[in-house]
């Protein structure tokens, strides 16, 4: 087994956390090396920052981790909150352009009750627009912090 292989299997054990302190400090020597790999690049601040005694600013890998698992959660919640919005404004332009309101199966069920009457869920579809309207603002301004 060479040497490539054997770090390899440390640093799985590593993310397993089933290293010993000696096959730590194997680990923290050879990344502090100049031998790594291109591919391995990345995790070199992050060994130096566990041998350094995980000082409160956190390697800036980590931070890009984060940052990418924000961005994918805030773009996730931005496609939610536009499919919601546009399916309540498709629902209403449906809706307002029938002025005897012929939907039949248009309703809301609150607390076990079905409301099929337009002028009585109207409120409700304006408090939903409205949520909607502050999870894609909240969305914005989170996508906005994670591209920091």
């Amino acid at each position: 087994m060479n040497q490539i292989d054997r770090i390899e299997i440390l640093v799985e054990k590593f993310l397993e956390g089933r290293t010993t302190n000696a096959e730590e400090k194997v680990l923290y020597a050879w990344f502090r090396s100049n031998d790594i790999p291109k591919d391995w690049e990345y995790m070199r601040e992050m060994f130096a920052w566990y041998e350094d005694g995980m000082p409160e600013r956190a390697p800036q890998q980590t931070k890009s981790a984060i940052s990418m698992f924000l961005r994918r959660v805030v773009r996730w919640a931005s496609s939610i909150a536009a499919a919601v919005i546009v399916g309540i404004v498709v629902w209403i332009n449906i809706n307002a352009s029938s002025n005897d309101y012929a939907y039949d199966e248009v309703f809301i069920v609150e607390n076990g009750i079905r409301y099929d009457n337009i002028n009585d869920i109207a409120g409700d579809i304006e408090a939903m627009m409205n949520r909607a309207e502050d999870i894609e603002s909240q969305a914005s301004e989170l996508l906005a912090w994670a591209e920091l």
